[in-house]
């Protein structure tokens, strides 16, 4: 998947600029969405970290020969030991994001050219995403990847097969200047005669949230093209996913995009502006002080010096 030339990465996230070189305004459409609480990954992050630590200790039930050097060496660097273990999660949903741009590329590139992606094709997008991106280095079977790709593009071709989509927008940027948003669907396509904001998705399941990201491209005001130019956005009917799971074969799975979900993805949106690190003040001299400066910090005495 192309990343967006408008777009760069910060502290708080992706963010969008309007023009070439101009100042970074909007943060992305992902970015809002991820302020969603996700309670459930800290189970899965623990879990991750526990089977990491399983195989160290599985390693050494393996080699008993390296066993008490190993002992040694994680005895001395107990630090980089604990950064190892709690890295398994990050590191894994890094793996599972990397296969998924490359399959969003190779299905990019499908759209663009017309014809699906050769071995060859799909080999060179993770070799341009191993140089510029970091991507793929402990991949130890570069032709495995390559099928499993393969298996994904089957899928995307079923569904182009079924469902005969013409391509309107491809990885397209949209923005939304009054809520103060923008992102990148990865296509609008027409279906018959109804245009559609497509998103790939490569992960495990087709998940509820998706939604506010779907309806948060809906809901967009304007097409922002590379250069800066604004475009009359379309109105689009909904948004979908075309699910394409490590076991083959697809599933276009249509988004709720109604006013409910736009004004959770809204809340999200002024969540991301809150700046808590704003709202400790600084210590008072005393009880009065105390209660001028909470005054203040309600807005109630804005003249007080």
């Amino acid at each position: 998947m192309t990343t967006p030339k408008l777009s760069a990465d910060t502290p708080r996230g992706r963010m969008y600029r309007l023009e070439p070189d101009g100042p970074l305004l909007y943060p992305s459409i992902t970015n809002v969405a991820g302020m969603r609480a996700k309670d459930f990954l800290q189970g899965w992050y623990a879990t991750m970290a526990s089977k990491r630590a399983l195989e160290m200790y599985s390693w050494l039930d393996r080699n008993p020969d390296r066993a008490a050097a190993e002992i040694s060496r994680v005895s001395r660097d107990t630090w980089g030991t604990q950064k190892r273990i709690a890295a398994a999660a990050p590191e894994y949903t890094r793996t599972t994001a990397d296969f998924g741009t490359l399959v969003h590329a190779a299905c990019e590139l499908w759209g663009t050219s017309g014809s699906r992606p050769s071995d060859a094709e799909i080999g060179e997008l993770a070799d341009s995403m191993r140089t510029t991106q970091g991507a793929f280095v402990t991949e130890k079977d570069p032709q495995a990847l390559i099928a499993r790709a393969g298996i994904r593009l089957d899928g995307y071709g079923r569904f182009l097969e079924d469902y005969q989509p013409e391509f309107v927008e491809i990885e397209q940027t949209v923005v939304n200047h009054t809520v103060g948003y923008a992102g990148t669907t990865d296509a609008i396509v027409r279906i018959g005669n109804t245009l559609l904001s497509a998103d790939i998705k490569t992960s495990k399941k087709v998940r509820g949230d998706y939604a506010l990201q779907g309806v948060a491209v809906c809901r967009a005001e304007e097409l922002l093209d590379d250069d800066g130019t604004l475009r009359e956005m379309p109105e689009l009917t909904g948004a979908f996913i075309i699910h394409l799971p490590e076991a083959g074969g697809y599933r276009a799975v249509p988004l709720r995009t109604g006013d409910a979900e736009f004004e959770v993805f809204r809340s999200l949106r002024s969540a991301w502006s809150f700046e808590p690190d704003e709202c400790a003040l600084e210590p008072s001299s005393g009880p009065k002080d105390l209660l001028l400066s909470l005054l203040r910090a309600k807005g109630g005495m804005d003249g007080l010096g």
